[in-house]
């Protein structure tokens, strides 16, 4: 006699949001819970515990493989929940959902000024060719992709600056939400204080929320405002 076996869910969580917005934080702290691995497509630790990056770009550098190869990685890790985090993978967000209907994912929303600010005055290669106009598109296309997000109501929303304001608090409910012990939230929040687990320079700004108050003018400050009147709604919605 047949036995009919139930097709196993993988155990998948991806954290979408905008370049420079918190994602690279809430990983590190995620990735250091006991059942959670990352999956960063063979990126290992370093000798002190860091990553060369936290993204994994498989949907960007081998889309029509990138499915096969997180299903693989979900049935090596067995028993843990598998987080990957790629902002530009925000960008591929129905794609990734029609491949993983059943992922439990996250949206982190940082206020849209602080997010310019960052890419602007950021000294990583990637943001070299920045100017404000540009940061601020940058800003409008992932945002009009989270909104769609948010709107489904299939991921839990957090802001980087409540997640910086109260993290215990902030942190143990995306546990909940993954369904994993908070028990040792206390040492997994010392271990990232003012830091997080990605070699890589200028990755992290010491979790400084309005630094831009400080490093943009008053004209900066009400041009960017301006320019991004729908995503900062969006934002203050989730505060």
């Amino acid at each position: 006699m047949l036995k009919l076996f139930k097709k196993q869910k993988e155990e998948v969580s991806f954290i979408f949001g905008c370049p420079r917005g918190g994602t690279t934080w809430l990983w590190s702290l995620l990735e250091s819970h006991q059942d959670i691995v990352p999956f960063t497509d063979g990126i290992e630790k370093d000798a002190k515990g860091y990553y060369a990056t936290s993204e994994s770009g498989i949907y960007i550098k081998q889309p029509k493989k990138a499915k096969k190869t997180i299903v693989s990685f979900c049935k090596n890790n067995k028993g843990k929940i598998i987080i990957e985090k790629t902002p530009l993978h925000t960008l591929r967000y129905n794609v990734i959902k029609k491949d993983f209907p059943n992922s439990r994912d996250i949206v982190i929303l940082r206020n849209p000024v602080a997010i310019v600010n960052s890419m602007y005055t950021s000294n990583m290669v990637a943001f070299e060719n920045y100017d404000i106009d540009k940061s601020i598109e940058e800003v409008k296309k992932y945002f009009s992709v989270l909104s769609g997000v948010i709107n489904a109501k299939t991921a839990h929303v957090i802001s980087y600056e409540n997640l910086l304001k109260d993290t215990k608090t902030e942190f143990t409910k995306v546990l909940n939400y993954l369904n994993v012990s908070a028990e040792n939230v206390d040492a997994i929040i010392s271990d990232n204080k003012n830091k997080t687990k990605v070699s890589v320079s200028g990755a992290y700004r010491k979790g400084q929320s309005d630094s831009f108050k400080n490093d943009l003018s008053k004209e900066e400050i009400l041009l960017i405002t301006e320019g991004l009147k729908v995503e900062i709604a969006l934002f203050n919605q989730h505060l």
